[in-house]
């Protein structure tokens, strides 16, 4: 028996996902952070939409983990970033720091103003915000000597 149109849908569906990732992924500038050995989106993009919105669900691996965040914002990359409090409108998504909070629903942030940064677990992930993006980072694949 062939499969249904429902599952047809759901598996084109996810085809077009990972269309639009990768083609994301190639007119987005990205920065080598060597220390950590992964690749970070300079700029944030998709202002104004939420986790929902942007089915960050299944992203979520390609988003910054705290730690990492934490030793960006503390490194000499953290101007070009704007991760430095040089910008309050530059926040974005982050990996979910709890299991029990990925349970219940919550995402989590990291916001940087003037004065002050700040990592946030327990946001709906419903909510969108002038002022909240997306940045994703990639493990940096090393050339191979042939």
């Amino acid at each position: 028996m062939g499969k249904s149109i429902q599952q047809e849908i759901e598996e084109t569906e996810k085809k077009l996902l990972e269309l639009r990732r990768k083609a994301e992924e190639n007119k987005s500038e990205w920065l080598l952070i060597p220390e950590l050995k992964i690749e970070v989106e300079i700029n944030v993009h998709d202002k104004d939409k939420s986790w929902d919105d942007l089915k960050l669900t299944d992203r979520e691996k390609d988003l910054l983990t705290a730690e990492q965040c934490i030793w960006l914002a503390n490194s000499k990359y953290a101007k070009e970033l704007k991760m430095d409090g040089s910008s309050s409108k530059d926040d974005f998504f982050i990996q979910q720091l709890f299991n029990f909070n990925r349970k219940n629903g919550y995402i989590a942030r990291f916001d940087t103003y003037s004065d002050y940064a700040d990592l946030n677990c327990d946001w709906d992930s419903g909510y969108s915000g002038s002022s909240l993006w997306v940045r994703f980072c990639r493990k940096k694949i090393s050339k191979c000597k042939g």
